[in-house]
């Protein structure tokens, strides 16, 4: 890194410190797996702050779990889900499961993973879900939560669940599940929230120094 980006990077990471309670060596490494794991996305070290902290501020998810979920990055961009949608999928998950960061980033590497497997596709097609290997981790999360609407066997519904996400992923796969497919998902509005993020960081981190200067 050039001696300007490094100076970027570490002043984002301190702000994040600052925010999230993480300690600075696990900020650095965060926001580091954060941008390694979204190349395509170029994003800055700031945007991705002002991104998680913003989610943050607008649901029951801290920046810190947030940060710890990204080492799922890289599996996510794989699987053609961006970055704000990765943030709705974790705080989604978090608010129905109360699981930490890294348990949820963690399981969805797991998902992601399976989920393009060409052998998981065919069997879960053989069970009625419309799915297939051009869709996005998304979409194919979609298409699972569509198909057990309307699958009213519980053995099917359980055996697609475990498909998708493995028997220790049951947890967050049921929950992602539920949330993607409800009028009033907060994966929706949490990813929407991470795309209309501007400098949420940075003033948060302002309005601390001010009320500690007081």
């Amino acid at each position: 890194l050039s001696a300007e980006e490094t100076a970027k990077r570490l002043k984002a990471a301190l702000v994040l410190t600052r925010i999230s309670g993480l300690d600075a060596e696990k900020s650095v490494k965060s926001l580091t797996a954060a941008i390694n794991g979204f190349t395509s996305a170029g994003l800055s070290a700031n945007q991705i702050v002002n991104k998680m902290v913003a989610v943050d501020t607008a649901f029951a998810v801290s920046a810190q779990d947030l940060a710890e979920a990204f080492r799922a990055g890289s599996t996510a961009e794989d699987a053609g889900v961006s970055f704000d949608q990765l943030l709705g999928l974790v705080t989604a998950v978090e608010q129905k499961t109360a699981r930490g960061g890294a348990v949820i980033g963690n399981a969805f590497k797991s998902i992601f993973t399976r989920l393009q497997r060409g052998t998981t596709i065919d069997e879960l097609q053989e069970l009625g879900v419309a799915i297939d290997a051009t869709m996005s981790g998304v979409q194919k999360l979609q298409a699972l939560s569509m198909a057990i609407e309307n699958i009213a066997d519980p053995t099917v519904v359980s055996k697609i669940k475990e498909l998708a996400g493995g028997v220790f992923q049951i947890n967050v796969v049921s929950a992602a599940l539920k949330d993607i497919g409800s009028e009033t998902s907060i994966f929706a509005k949490a990813t929407q929230t991470g795309v209309q993020a501007t400098n949420q960081a940075f003033e948060k981190n302002a309005a601390l120094s001010e009320s500690m200067a007081h």
